[in-house]
This record gives C-alpha cells, structure tokens and sequence, in this order.
C-alpha cells in the first residue's frame, strides 16, 4: 500500500471519524482507523463496535492498492503537527507503515485489517431517500424524550418507523413522548427500529450539512446512512417498543391555547422553587386564567398567573416543569395547543398549524 495526500485534506477526513475512538486494553484494535485504498478510493473506517464510520477521498495521484489499521490518534497528532500545505506520504512496508512529511519520517507499529471488526457485508431490507434537513429537524424535535441508563434497554434509543409512506420517529423514557413524522414520497417497505442513543446523537452531528438527499438502509441489526462522503452505520436495539399509539388522543377536544413564549416565562419563574428531586409544579386553570404553583422542600413558594382564553372545565394538575420546557424549546411556532387527557393521566402538546409533531407528558400523582 502506497499513496500521497494533501496534509488538509487528511486532517478534514480522520477528525470526522476519531471521536469515535476508545481507549481498550483487551480490544486494541478498537483505537485504530481502518485504511483501505482500492479503485481510486482511500476508505478511513472507525468503531467502536455500536457505531461504524466510513470517510471516502476520492485519489487522484497513483497508488498502490492495500489495506491496514493504525492508531487514529497517532496519525491525527502527526497532520495537526505538519504544515497545512504539507503533501502526506503514505506507505506500508514489512508490516509498519512509513509516513513522511516535510522533514519528518515516522514509521508506525499496525495490525492487519483482517482483525478489523466492520459491516462489509451488510444487507438491508428496505431503502429510502430523505432529506438531510427533514431528518435533522425530526431528530431535534424529539431526541431529548429519549431514555439515557433505562433498564427497559428499548427506551435508550429512538424508534424509527414506515407505515403506510409516513416515517414516524418517536421517543420516549416512559414518563414523556415525543413523536414527529414526514410523508415519504415513495412507496417503501415497512420498518420499524430502535436506533441506539449514542447513535441518533452521532447521526445528528453527522446531519450538520448543506441540505442534501441522504440514502438510507435498513438492515436486520444495523442501519447505514449515506451523507456527502460519510458512510454511518450504527447497530439496532432488540426488544419491543412500547406501543406508543396507546397514549396518543383518538379524538380531541377543547385545546387550551397558549402564546409559547408566555407560558415559557410563566413555568421558568415557577421552576426557580421547584422540587430538586420532583421538579414538580401544580397548574390551575379556571374562570380564563393560568395559575402555576410551586414548593420545594425549604417551604418556599412561588405563585405565577395569566389570563387565557379558556371556558372549559377547571382543570388542576401536577407535572414535572422541565418536561413540559423541554416540549416548548422545541417548539418554534407563537402559539401551542394542550390537551389534558380524560383519564388526567398525561397533557398532549401540539405546535399550532403543525399536526406532524406530538408530545404527551405524564402527570405527577396530587
């Protein structure tokens, strides 16, 4: 294996793969990168087991074809210590590679790529195409439902899911929901996955681009993503995603109709006493007017009220304060819409004239 290559673009490439290096005694491998070059294409790969991660550079000097694995972290050290304009030389000899640059030559320990645990064969069962921006924007809207050390495994992920040409993404930690969907534009066959969360907060760095058609696979265990040069694969959660249709709202009535920005300030003013174990607050709403209470354990309180255009029955709850911000900084439309369910089990927020996003939140026991 032999290549040259500017120091620039090097660096560009193995920043976008090295966090996802670890440091592991009893795999070493898992600390270093991947380098394959073959049919005028060098391949930079990382792991770490979970997550794959595939950064292609199109060669456009000779080259010898090969494949070997070295310490990410080196390698990244000796570019950032390099001039910018400096050109990477590149070779694989007697089991070390030789790299020189400027003047300096370094030679390397490796270990063969055939020890190198990647998805070379990886096979999906269903396929689509998506925008880049629609896909970051539903991961926004919904990844911090997300369960982070849930002993329900299930739940520390995101599901995604194809019915009938709507992809709905949904998450939840069991105490809040949060669900956004899209109309696909072609007929694609059904899925339905857990993305882990170290994978759904990678994708979402990855998405950081330009707006762009992105291609999708859907594997068995895996899924892969293709964005600009990045090849993403991330392994699935098994087990069984709650069936979250059950805490939706068959049928809706009398919404309460809040300026976003308002009730925001209202429930931040409220949270300042809140509970630091609870986080709970009590909301009243009678006689067109919001009232939100608040203790903690010092026996403190805040009181914060606004009038509302409400004629409906009195309402009285308890919730966690947090829960309900996190829904609204999500939300970028002047006015939302709540719902309590009838059961006074859970609140169902929706964003006004935006039916393609729900959020429910489960209420505390008075």
């Amino acid at each position: 294996m032999k290549f040259n290559i500017k120091n620039t673009i090097l660096i560009k490439h193995l920043q976008k793969i090295n966090r996802l290096l670890i440091k592991n005694t009893s795999f070493p491998i898992l600390e270093n990168i991947l380098i394959t070059i073959k049919n005028g294409i060098l391949s930079l790969t990382a792991t770490n087991l979970e997550i794959e991660l595939i950064s292609n550079i199109n060669m456009l000097n000779e080259y010898t074809s090969g494949a070997i694995t070295i310490s990410g972290r080196k390698l990244l050290d000796i570019c950032r210590n390099a001039l910018e304009s400096s050109e990477i030389e590149i070779q694989l000899k007697k089991n070390k590679l030789h790299i020189i640059s400027d003047n300096s030559k370094y030679i390397l320990a490796t270990l063969p790529s055939d020890n190198f645990p990647n998805h070379n064969n990886f096979i999906h069962i269903s396929e689509l195409y998506i925008s880049s921006n629609i896909l970051k924007k539903m991961i926004e809207k919904t990844q911090f439902s997300m369960g982070k050390q849930d002993v329900r495994y299930y739940l520390n992920g995101m599901l995604f899911e194809n019915k009938r040409e709507i992809l709905s993404v949904v998450a939840t930690d069991g105490y809040r929901l949060s669900m956004s969907c899209t109309l696909l534009k072609e007929k694609i066959l059904p899925f339905s996955i857990v993305i882990p969360r170290k994978g759904v907060l990678e994708l979402h760095r990855l998405l950081s681009v330009s707006e762009q058609k992105i291609r999708i696979l859907i594997g068995k265990n895996n899924i892969r993503i293709y964005i600009e040069k990045l090849i993403f694969t991330a392994q699935l959660i098994e087990g069984q995603y709650p069936d979250y249709k059950s805490v939706l709202l068959k049928t809706k009535h009398n919404p309460i109709i809040f300026k976003n920005k308002l009730l925001k300030q209202s429930l931040l003013r409220a949270a300042i006493l809140s509970n630091e174990k609870f986080c709970g607050v009590e909301i009243h709403i009678k006689n067109n007017q919001f009232k939100v209470l608040s203790d903690n354990q010092e026996e403190e309180i805040v009181q914060d009220t606004f009038n509302i255009n409400y004629s409906g029955e009195n309402i009285e709850i308890s919730i966690n304060v947090y829960y309900v911000l996190d829904v609204l900084n999500s939300i970028t439309s002047e006015n939302i819409l709540l719902y309590v369910n009838n059961m006074n089990s859970s609140i169902q927020i929706e964003a006004e004239n935006d039916t393609s996003t729900i959020y429910v939140v489960m209420l505390l026991k008075r």
